[in-house]
């Protein structure tokens, strides 16, 4: 897969994948707007995700519900903004396009930060490199 129209890369801390699939739940400021994603990867500081729909235009304020499968791990009500959204290019396109969407975590509360933290240290497939990097 591709993605087209992608901004260059400006990420100041590697993201790590996740050892199962993690889905979010994304709220935005629309009235009853509630979307469904698959987590991509995911730091200290934010994460990608995989969507369908409409795009999720940058600096849109949102909410993060992480979910990883069978409950094991939940955090709720992080909030984020969105810096990227760009579809990715895919034969099986059907109705909805298939998008990917660059988040960053803004004003965490320490609890919060915690959370994240304990979630990548036990569910990312290299948590070592990821402390060493960020510090945390």
């Amino acid at each position: 897969m591709v993605i087209t129209d992608k901004p260059l890369e400006r990420r100041k801390r590697k993201r790590l994948k996740l050892v199962c699939d993690a889905v979010a739940f994304v709220r935005i400021s629309r009235p009853d707007c509630l979307m469904v994603a698959r987590i991509i990867d995911i730091s200290h500081h934010g994460l990608t995700i995989r969507h369908f729909g409409e795009e999720l235009p940058p600096h849109t304020l949102l909410e993060l519900d992480i979910v990883l499968p069978g409950g094991e791990a939940f955090l709720s009500e992080l909030p984020g903004v969105t810096i990227w959204d760009a579809e990715i290019d895919s034969e099986a396109r059907g109705h909805y396009p298939t998008r990917q969407c660059g988040i960053a975590f803004r004003n965490l509360t320490d609890a919060q930060k915690s959370y994240v933290q304990s979630l990548i240290r036990h569910y990312s497939r290299n948590n070592q490199n990821e402390e060493k990097v960020d510090g945390y």
